[in-house]
Formats: structure tokens, sequence, C-alpha cells
């Protein structure tokens, strides 16, 4: 029953947020379908805006399907994953699911600070951001650093440039052939014509 805590916790984040509970009250009893690699999640919309676990055989208006890997990219870079992720259904609802998904936000903070305190849930906060920060500028140097020796060490992978330029070539000779062959049927139709 992992949809049970899951529910629980999509609910306690949305009710943090009234304004994304607002957005999904016009689609209440709407089925939500979300496959994140093996795992698959069914939610219904109550005429509140919260959540529940769909009931069995419940009609789904919107499927949402992410691969495993796009899930922890999500934690780190929400647009991205996004843009990556398949929705298909109800345009209405997946428009507002997406817009929900990108502006929403946990305020992990404040929850913590009712377990430990304020200034200890600020430190944690402010510690796991910095290892946020850390971690992606990491992450960008190792791609930069890997770009850099697959194009200029071991150039193996064709730079952007390169890339480019040939395009630009193949666009001029397809666009020269172009002419060329318009030449050729005009003075063949003027040949026919002096014959």
């Amino acid at each position: 029953m992992l949809g049970l805590p899951t529910t629980a916790s999509i609910n306690h984040v949305l009710r943090s947020a009234p304004w994304a509970l607002l957005r999904l009250v016009p689609h209440a009893g709407k089925t939500i379908a979300v496959r994140a690699g093996p795992l698959m999640l069914r939610f219904s919309i109550e005429p509140n805006g919260e959540l529940r676990v769909a009931a069995p055989g419940a009609a789904t208006d919107v499927a949402i399907e992410m691969s495993a890997s796009l899930i922890l990219r999500a934690l780190t870079d929400r647009a991205t994953a996004l843009n990556e992720a398949t929705i298909s259904g109800d345009t209405s609802l997946a428009q507002t699911l997406a817009y929900i998904a990108q502006n929403l936000r946990w305020d992990y903070e404040e929850d913590l600070s009712k377990v430990v305190g304020d200034i200890t849930a600020h430190r944690i906060g402010s510690t796991a951001r910095n290892v946020s920060a850390w971690a992606k500028e990491s992450t960008n140097s190792f791609l930069q650093m890997s770009k850099d020796f697959w194009t200029e060490e071991r150039p193996t992978v064709a730079k952007s440039e390169d890339i480019s330029a040939f395009i630009a070539s193949v666009d001029e000779l397809r666009d020269t052939t172009a002419r060329l062959e318009k030449r050729l049927a005009m003075l063949d139709k003027k040949r026919s014509k002096a014959d």
C-alpha cells in the first residue's frame, strides 16, 4: 500500500499551498495515473482538491510516465525532468498538474522545525542547500571535463561547431544542386524549343 503514505505526503504539501488545491478543485473526480519505472500510482482528485488512492478500475483521465532515472533527476532539476515526462489524456488537467509541479515548493524547514526546533531546522536546511549546490556544480564540472576529454583529447565525439559547419556545408551543397538542376531544366527546355 505505497499509495496511502504517498497520498498523505502529497496532500500535506498541497495543504501548505492553498492555491494548488484551488487549481485542482475544478478537476474533482478525475483520476491521475503515474508510472515511474516499475512503480504505478493512481490518484483521484477529491472535491477539496486533495488526492486519494483511486478506486480499482477507475478510468484514467491523465497518464504520466517517467523513467526511474528521471525521478532522481526531478529532485535536482524539476523543469528538465517535467519536460521529459510523457503526459497524455485530459489536456486541461495535464496543464494544471504541470503548473503545480513546477511551482509547488515543500517548505521542509517548517516541517522539520516542529521536530527539532527552528535553529536546528534552519541549519539542516542550509546544509542540504549547500550539498545540493555542490552536487550540481560537481555534476556540471564532470560533464564539462568529459566533453572536453571526448572532443579535445580523444576526439571521438564531434564538436558542436564542427557539426554546425558540416550542416551548413550540406545545406549549401543542396541549394547549389537545386540551382544547377533548375538551370539544366531551363537549358533542356530551350533546346527542345529550338528543335
